[in-house]
């Protein structure tokens, strides 16, 4: 469906920047000014990538050059970020590890969320189908995505995040991730951490590459150009790619199951989604009663595995364009820009969704042969797919463009660089479902053509037309754009060195259009739609000061270098933030460095998150009941959505850390990191596991609980009762927000049903989250005769990961609640003549997840030790060299996890562990320079 035709075309949707989207439009067309983008060299500060020399990963040594680099972490040229570790992914490494897209190649770093695991869909999406990078596990808004340092629109429609993957990974020159406090220097959302996309900067020639890849019931297909030009005095540069991966059903994955009996594991299968239907007798009350019958044969309580039917990974198809360019104008102003535009579409297929209501002897096909003569009503339990013969199935289509253009001016011995970057998302997502209303009208249906049949498939063409043509539609339309001006160079001369300064200003406008639908496919009824805005000023500065260096050296102090960093946020909608860094750099003898950093961060909330267009008030029957409270409660209010009144998020980080180079041993390097994070407002939704078991959770409820003597329940009532609320304080509390399955139209008080518990779930400042933990990165370098050999570790150890519920209430261990410890990744390569050959293990340490157990006729909750995950990568490539057609020519094989280690079982959801749910896939490829 055309996204268009979703939205007005309102005038006040369209007022908020003209001119920027002027700007977008002509970006996305591919009209813009040459211009500089930020150097395609690296500063090998961390060398991460074992198999690969700084030549190949395009490292230029330079002096001159170096100094003219942006590095991530800081806004001084040519100073790396002082007292914070860096992390490197080269070009090179795109094709060492066989990566079709920038997640998968974020996917090999141990520090990041997605790490040995392939991304897989919900059962039900309320986000996006998102892997972008999730730093410490602290999620995946709190960390920042830039592209050439510059930011980036989110997408989704619940939320707000930046996709890496729209970059084709053939444009990348590399990726600097820095896993610490970044607030300092860019602003919200690096609580964790930022990761930076830098694309090539020069290319002169033509590249053209094709890779297949086959699995077990999967398979995979992706191809790209690259094309550039340089001269003198500028250059331009150009990616295409396209790439489309097959879903993968739970059917083609025995690991995937909801019976976890064989294990000691509750059988979570359903018993309302079975083929062929059952039913239950009811009782006086008309309440369903006893077992589940199967229609036809009588069987009683049967089950069903509905992890079989839903994907484990979804449909993927996505087109990227990537261009670049620069131009120096004067021999002082050097002009530049970058554009791109990327179209994702995706599908999954979801579990059998269930249903359920009285059907009465009126109802032709009542199962009159399997009950009893006085019986004249039975309770249907039906899987609704195989009633309409539609699956059910999510269907998201993501669009992104945008660009920057800039200039960077030489005054003297500084560089005034100043940018106007902008971007623009639209998500569209559609989850299949049914409609209510025609199932209740079809269950009550007296004739073959109106009534529904639940049980042998005659139900006629137009009730399952009318009972498939539902869908819940989020969509959302994003747009960001940035003035970005800076100044930075050297400020005098101390004897350690130069000292530099860097001082800047932005201005940012944020746009968020969301909206929500429940209803008929391409209808709007049920609408819900929030629109957001926001203005940000800010200002940054830093101060690189170095104490110690080449002039001064002495014993114990060969280097010592500060670095000092403070930005002003002031947002229009929430107020103001002051976020300062500090980073320390002391190298006591030569190849040994000691660094240090402590610093504030934040991340502002999102404009989905202040204004989710699925902000509402729910009706439904039940409800939650504490314990030793009668009678069981008979309806309910939930309110959910967004709230207008989060503060940001924010965080104090601090680390310290080690880097060791002995000149003793070339080609040796080392480097380890205690990190510490106190993350704090943390935007959750209130959980309801937690209401009438913590008292600092009393504020999300509103119920009406009466004790016979007089005390308040919990503090002592005894003999409570549960009573309606009064109906006044129902309307007042819903009055102006959607009103969604209320049995009636709601004008007055007197309209209200009784409700007995208001449960408010809106989006809060909830968790607070205490981390600490250690990265550790080793290399070695050496030649064995012609072959060049490397051999690399990497790791990540969690040392504790403590979590509050809520501001106030008691901190809680995670490692019980699924979170790892330990992950690690090792290389070992070879490089000899035109052939290479790299294996890579990765490792996921055991962890302990939570799951019911059975004991006798009770269920328990229950601790696991879930087994750890191991898998071995391998990539061959072999270039042909010489002349003619062979020129230029490379093929490669990619092994990903060559042994097909499944996932670890785990006893809860869909009984996969972290792990890479895809198998082994083998992948030939073909590049080709011209």
């Amino acid at each position: 469906m055309d996204h268009r035709s979703r939205w007005p075309n309102g005038e006040d949707l369209m007022r908020i920047s003209i001119d920027p989207m002027r700007m977008l439009t002509l970006l996305r067309c591919g009209v813009a000014v040459p211009a500089l983008m930020v150097s395609a060299t690296a500063l090998a500060q961390v060398d991460t990538s074992a198999s690969v020399t700084p030549e190949e990963q395009g490292v230029v040594e330079d002096e001159a050059m170096t100094r003219d680099i942006i590095v991530t972490g800081s806004s001084i040229r040519g100073v790396p970020p002082t007292g914070s570790n860096l992390i490197q992914l080269g070009a090179e490494d795109v094709v060492n590890t066989g990566s079709a897209t920038v997640q998968e190649l974020l996917a090999n770093v141990p520090q990041l969320g997605t790490f040995n695991q392939a991304p897989r869909p919900d059962q039900r999406s309320n986000g996006i189908l998102s892997t972008a990078p999730n730093i410490r596990g602290l999620g995946q808004a709190q960390t920042l995505v830039l592209i050439n340092g510059h930011r980036l629109v989110g997408t989704g429609h619940l939320q707000n995040i930046a996709d890496p993957s729209i970059v084709p990974p053939s444009i990348l020159q590399r990726v600097e991730i820095v896993a610490d406090g970044a607030s300092s220097v860019y602003g919200s959302d690096g609580i964790a951490g930022v990761v930076n996309l830098i694309t090539r900067r020069d290319f002169d020639g033509a590249t053209a590459s094709f890779r297949y890849g086959v699995g077990d019931d999967y398979n995979l297909m992706n191809t790209n150009a690259v094309i550039g030009t340089k001269w003198e005095t500028g250059g331009i540069v150009a990616s295409v790619e396209y790439s489309k991966t097959s879903r993968l059903r739970g059917t083609d994955r025995d690991f995937a199951t909801n019976d976890f009996r064989a294990v000691g594991g509750q059988d979570n299968r359903s018993q309302n989604t079975c083929v062929p239907a059952s039913f239950r007798l009811q009782n006086a009350n008309g309440a369903p009663a006893g077992d589940y019958i199967e229609f036809g044969t009588g069987n009683r309580n049967v089950r069903c595995d509905n992890a079989r039917f839903l994907d484990l990974y979804p449909r993927q198809e996505r087109l990227s364009f990537f261009a670049a360019g620069h131009q120096d104008v004067t021999p002082d102003i050097e002009l530049f820009f970058d554009a791109f535009h990327s179209k994702t579409n995706q599908d999954a297929f979801r579990d059998p969704v269930g249903a359920s209501g009285t059907i009465t002897r009126s109802n032709p096909f009542f199962p009159s042969a399997q009950v009893a003569p006085t019986v004249n009503a039975v309770t249907a339990y039906y899987n609704v797919p195989a009633v309409t013969g539609v699956p059910i199935k999510d269907v998201q289509a993501i669009e992104v463009y945008g660009g920057t253009i800039g200039a960077d001016v030489t005054l003297s011995t500084f560089k005034w660089t100043t940018y106007l970057t902008g971007s623009h998302s639209t998500t569209d997502l559609s989850e299949g479902s049914f409609d209510p209303r025609v199932n209740s009208s079809a269950l009550a249906g007296t004739t073959l053509a109106t009534a529904l049949d639940p049980f042998s498939g005659r139900t006629s063409d137009a009730v399952k037309v009318g009972l498939a043509n539902y869908e819940q539609f989020f969509g959302s339309r994003q747009w960001l754009w940035e003035i970005n001006s800076k100044i930075d160079g050297p400020l005098f001369n101390l004897p350690g060195g130069e000292v530099k300064i860097a001082l800047g200003g932005v201005y940012r406008k944020e746009f968020y259009d969301g909206k929500n639908t429940l209803s008929r496919i391409g209808f709007e009824e049920n609408l819900g739609q929030q629109i957001g805005r926001r203005t940000v000023y800010s200002g940054f500065g830093e101060l690189f000061i170095p104490i110690f260096g080449d002039e001064n050296a002495m014993g114990g102090f060969r280097r010592l270098d500060v670095s000092l960093s403070a930005r002003y946020d002031n947002y229009s909608d929430f107020g103001s933030t002051f976020n300062p860094k500090v980073g320390v750099n002391w190298e006591p003898i030569d190849g040994f460095t000691l660094r240090g950093s402590y610093g504030t961060s934040f991340h502002a909330p999102a404009l989905p998150d202040l204004f989710g267009p699925d902000t509402r008030a729910g009706y439904g029957t039940g409800g939650l009941t504490p314990a030793g409270v009668t009678p069981i409660r008979t309806g309910n209010i939930f309110i959910a959505g967004g709230n207008p009144n989060l503060d940001a998020e924010e965080a104090t980080t601090w680390s310290l850390g080690l880097d060791l180079a002995p000149p003793a041993l070339p080609g040796f390097k080392a480097s380890a990191t205690y990190y510490n994070i106190n993350f704090t407002g943390r935007i959750a939704f209130p959980e309801s596991r937690f209401f009438y078991v913590l008292p600092e959770f009393n504020q999300f409820f509103i119920d009406n609980i009466s004790c016979s003597n007089g005390q308040p329940y919990g503090s002592g009532g005894t003999g409570c009762t549960s009573l309606p609320i009064d109906p006044q304080t129902v309307f007042n509390t819903i009055q102006g927000l959607r009103l969604q399955n209320f049995p009636s139209a709601v004008n007055t008080a007197a309209d209200i049903p009784p409700v007995y518990i208001i449960t408010i779930l809106r989006r809060a400042n909830l968790a607070v989250i205490d981390t600490s933990g250690i990265d550790v990165d080793m290399s070695y370098r050496w030649n064995m005769g012609s072959t060049a050999m490397g051999v690399q570790v990497q790791a990540n150890r969690v040392l504790n990961y403590d979590q509050t519920a809520i501001p106030g209430a008691p901190k809680v261990d995670q490692f019980p609640f699924g979170q790892a410890k330990f992950r690690a990744r090792g290389s070992l390569s070879a490089k000899t003549g035109g052939f290479t050959a790299i294996a890579n293990v990765n490792f996921n340490d055991k962890y302990r997840s939570q799951y019911v157990a059975v004991t006798g006729t009770t269920s328990v909750q229950s601790v696991e030790t879930v087994d750890a995950y191991t898998t071995v990568d391998l990539h061959f490539g072999f270039e042909l060299g010489g002349s003619g057609l062979a020129k230029g020519m490379e093929f490669t094989l990619d092994v990903d996890n060559a042994f097909d280690a499944d996932p670890p079982r785990i006893r809860s959801g869909n009984g996969i562990g972290v792990g890479n749910v895809l198998g082994r896939v083998v992948t030939v490829g073909i590049r080709k320079a011209f």
